[in-house]
C-alpha cells in the first residue's frame, strides 16, 4: 500500500523551494505526497517535482480536519509554527515536526558569532521528515526560456527593504559586465529600480515583468546569479548555477545560505546600505 503523506509549508517562495530535496527523497521511498500550502504561493508549489497533489489552506484546511486521519498515515509539518502546530494537533495522526531554534537565533543575531550559527534550514527540514539528503542537482517544472540561455541574471528584488540594493549599489557591480548579457530579475515591486538601472544601462534586459515560473526557467540557464537573499538565490543554489550572494540585513549563518555549497559560489557579506 502506497504511503500517503500530509506536507504543510504555507510559505513563502525560498523556504518552498528549499522542501524540494526533501520531497526527492520522500518520492525515493514511495510516498505520494500533498501539499497543503496557502493561496499566495501555489504557483511556486506547482514547481516542485514530486508533489502529486495540492491543497489550499484558505480553501480545504477545515475539510481536511475531517478526512485526513483516514486519507492519510503521517503528517510532516515543515512550517514549525505555533499556528500549523495547533492545527496538527487536532488530526490523530503521527506527525513530525519542523523545530525552529528560537533561543540559538537570538543569541546569534545579538553576537554574529558561529559559535551559534543554525544548521541550514534544508538539513533540519530533513531531519524532520527523516530522509537522508542527497545534494545532486534539483530539477523543476519549468518551461523553456532559449533566449535567456548563458545569461548573467541580477535578481534586484526582495521581500523586504533590508534584503534590497539600491540602484548605485547595482550599478557598482555591473558596470564591468557585457550589457548584452545582462538581465534584471524581480517582480512587479522591482519595475522602477530596473528602470533606473538600464537607464545607465540600456544594453541590459529589465525581465521584473516574469512570472515566477518564467523567472526559475531564465536562473536555471544562467552563467551567473548575483542575488540577494531571494527565493532565486535559493533556486540558482539548487540547481547548482553559478552564484554571488550579496548578504547584508539578513546573514547566511542564519541557516538561509546558499544549499547546497558549491565551489561554483561565492557570499559577499556586508554591513548594508
Amino acid at each position: 500500500m502506497m504511503h500517503k503523506v500530509l506536507l504543510i509549508r504555507f510559505s513563502a517562495i525560498g523556504d518552498l523551494l528549499l522542501t524540494a530535496p526533501v520531497i526527492r527523497e520522500l518520492k525515493k521511498e514511495g510516498a505520494h505526497i500533498t501539499l497543503l500550502v496557502k493561496d499566495q504561493f501555489r504557483t511556486t508549489a506547482t514547481l516542485l517535482e514530486g508533489v502529486d497533489a495540492l491543497l489550499s489552506w484558505e480553501k480545504d484546511s477545515k475539510a481536511l480536519l475531517k478526512t485526513a486521519a483516514s486519507e492519510y498515515h503521517r503528517i510532516i509539518d515543515l512550517q514549525g509554527t505555533a499556528q500549523s502546530k495547533r492545527y496538527v494537533r487536532k488530526i490523530k495522526l503521527p506527525t513530525s515536526t519542523f523545530k525552529k531554534p528560537y533561543l540559538r537565533r537570538m543569541f546569534l543575531l545579538l553576537t554574529r558569532s558561529n559559535t551559534f550559527a543554525l544548521t541550514p534550514v534544508v538539513e533540519r527540514y530533513a531531519e524532520a521528515a527523516g530522509v537522508m539528503l542527497s545534494k545532486d542537482k534539483v530539477t523543476f517544472n519549468l518551461s523553456d526560456v532559449a533566449p535567456f540561455e548563458g545569461k548573467i541574471v541580477a535578481v534586484i528584488g526582495g521581500s523586504h527593504e533590508g534584503k534590497r540594493l539600491l540602484a548605485k549599489q547595482w550599478l557598482e557591480i555591473l558596470k564591468s559586465k557585457p550589457q548584452e548579457e545582462l538581465v534584471l530579475l524581480g517582480g512587479p515591486g522591482d519595475r522602477q529600480l530596473a528602470q533606473e538601472i538600464k537607464a545607465e544601462l540600456p544594453g541590459c534586459t529589465d525581465a521584473t515583468h516574469t512570472t515566477i515560473e518564467e523567472g526559475m526557467a531564465i536562473v536555471s540557464e544562467a552563467k551567473l546569479v548575483i542575488s540577494g537573499d531571494t527565493g532565486f538565490m535559493h533556486a540558482a543554489a539548487l540547481m547548482h548555477v553559478p552564484l554571488i550572494s550579496l548578504w547584508g540585513a539578513t546573514h547566511p549563518m542564519l541557516g538561509f545560505g546558499p544549499w547546497p555549497q558549491q565551489k561554483n559560489q561565492r557570499e559577499v557579506i556586508t554591513k548594508g546600505k
